[in-house]
């Protein structure tokens, strides 16, 4: 017999029906209707992509029933050890029994002392030998990045920590503007479950086993009052005592509550408001001939497949993807590419790195992206003629609603990879000859002066990818930053680099960055 054979199927679990595909293979909806939300855009029936070649939700569903046991089986595993430590050495559980520390140690140590090769090759028999290890080969112009600890910002998503987003460390013009987000979501808290994705009744329930207790059952009054402008005494929708609460105060508990997470100050936002307090004296930084400032430009623009800001971490909490005009609101999916776009006409795109100890500071960039015509369109000057304006910026000036238009019309425009051109554009896939040009320049200033000018022909060796969409180009390599002698608990410097693009024959043409490694 076959799943398909709904006799069949029917005798079997729930869980392992229709696992072919050719029936049941999607439930996913755009939106489940609820009393207190209605988009201001009529919903889709369903996401996009329920293409035959993606395996459906019960695929899905099949494979993470498999790894949730393996979970658990290692759980059981683990507690295991955990009790026969304890009887062996006592309470609390030695370290060496479950902390993972020395064992990184161990793995940096050995990653320093023996992927050290020279960068040239050995000569055997008359024959050259590359000696390389693939990671140095990978990084042929900086091989000593396979032997220290990285750290990064980006901006693709999903993000865990949204202080590592490169938006952060990016100095604002003298107006006050930087790169940012304009959207916003529409709604927050948790999505209705869609009826049609119910767990039929008698059938394995999952989440029901991972939430059950011996505890009782609280002693709830699930009473309220329908119409929130009725009732409750109280102020600011409080109710009143001894009476049920409103729709709107249960509403807007849930939304304390579910937002309602500890303050947990990383080392990124540390760094963020350290550096914060240095830029003011360094914004106008200025060369050794004292030619131009390296002031901080007003043409840089932040786009991405969704151009909004969101709770993006991937975890079944997130709040991604919910602006207004959303047509498909409860997928919020969190994968999303992002970047910095811009061109000739943009200025300088100042940043600011902490924690800088081996000298290293490498930036993922693109040069077929595009997008900076989406604020620079009409400009025929570096930003714009206002270099030096400190006239307050904000978000309701003409120019930037232009811009913010320009996004909403055209975010889908923009693909993730040259190779999608013929599937997002209907053009020929793009070449570094056509996008840039032979009078190209990539102009890189450290600490407020012009440390290096890349010509094209040295910024075009750096597209290849080492992974797939993932081209590097180097900033800064300072070996004497490895060599100095830091003091124990000293986590290096602050370190200010700037970037800007020069093509005179193409000047709004447009080039993407949307990731910073550093060590």
């Amino acid at each position: 017999a076959t799943p398909d054979d709904e006799k069949q199927a029917e005798a079997m679990p729930w869980a392992i029906r229709h696992l072919d595909g050719r029936a049941e293979k999607y439930n996913a909806i755009c939106w489940e209707p609820r009393s207190d939300l209605t988009p201001v855009e009529n919903q889709d029936a369903h996401p996009g992509s329920q293409v035959s070649w993606h395996p459906g939700w019960r695929y899905h569903q099949f494979q993470g029933r498999k790894v949730a046991l393996i979970l658990l089986k290692g759980l059981a595993a683990a507690l295991d050890r955990w009790e026969a430590g304890i009887e062996a050495d006592g309470f609390p559980l030695a370290e060496d029994y479950w902390h993972v520390g020395g064992l990184y140690n161990t793995i940096r140590e050995h990653l320093r002392t023996h992927v050290n090769t020279p960068n040239e090759v050995e000569v055997e028999g008359g024959e050259k030998t590359d000696v390389r290890s693939p990671c140095e080969n990978a990084f042929p112009f900086l091989p000593r990045v396979c032997r220290v600890a990285m750290h990064g910002y980006g901006m693709w998503e999903p993000r865990a920590h949204k202080s590592y987003d490169l938006l952060n460390i990016i100095e604002p013009a003298p107006n006050g503007y930087r790169p940012h987000w304009v959207e916003k979501n529409w709604y927050s808290g948790f999505d209705v479950l869609p009826f049609v994705q119910r767990i039929p009744d008698g059938e394995v329930d999952p989440h029901a086993i991972a939430i059950a207790t011996t505890f009782p059952a609280p002693d709830l009054d699930h009473d309220w009052i329908e119409d929130e402008d009725s009732g409750g005494g109280g102020t600011n929708s409080t109710p009143g005592a001894n009476e049920p609460p409103t729709r709107r105060w249960l509403r807007e508990a849930t939304h304390r509550a579910f937002h309602n997470q500890p303050t947990v100050v990383d080392v990124g936002s540390l760094e963020l408001a350290q550096r914060r307090a240095k830029s003011k004296s360094q914004q106008r930084r200025r060369l050794g001939d004292d030619s131009e400032a390296i002031t901080p430009g007003r043409g840089w623009v932040a786009k991405g497949w969704a151009a909004g800001e969101g709770f993006c971490d991937g975890s079944p909490q997130s709040e991604c993807n919910r602006g207004e005009h959303n047509k498909c609101m409860s997928v919020g999916h969190n994968d999303n590419h992002r970047d910095v776009a811009g061109s000739t006409l943009s200025g300088w795109l100042v940043f600011t790195v902490p924690n800088v100890k081996e000298g290293i500071i490498m930036a993922r960039m693109e040069w077929w992206c595009g997008g900076n015509e989406l604020l620079t369109k009409e400009w025929s000057e570096v930003n714009n003629g206002q270099t030096l304006d400190t006239a307050p910026w904000n978000v309701t000036e003409p120019w930037s609603q232009l811009s913010t238009r320009r996004l909403m019309a055209v975010k889908e425009e923009h693909p993730m990879h040259p190779d999608d051109y013929d599937s997002h554009r209907r053009l020929g896939k793009p070449t570094p000859e056509q996008l840039v040009l032979d009078d190209f320049k990539m102009d890189i200033a450290i600490n407020g002066k012009i440390t290096k000018t890349m010509e094209r022909e040295e910024w075009i060796s750096h597209i290849g990818e080492m992974s797939k969409n993932c081209a590097i180009w180097p900033l800064m390599d300072d070996i004497s930053y490895a060599e100095r002698d830091w003091a124990e608990g000293d986590d290096g410097e602050t370190v200010e680099v700037a970037i800007r693009f020069r093509q005179e024959s193409a000047p709004h043409q447009g080039y993407c960055l949307s990731h910073i490694y550093y060590a």
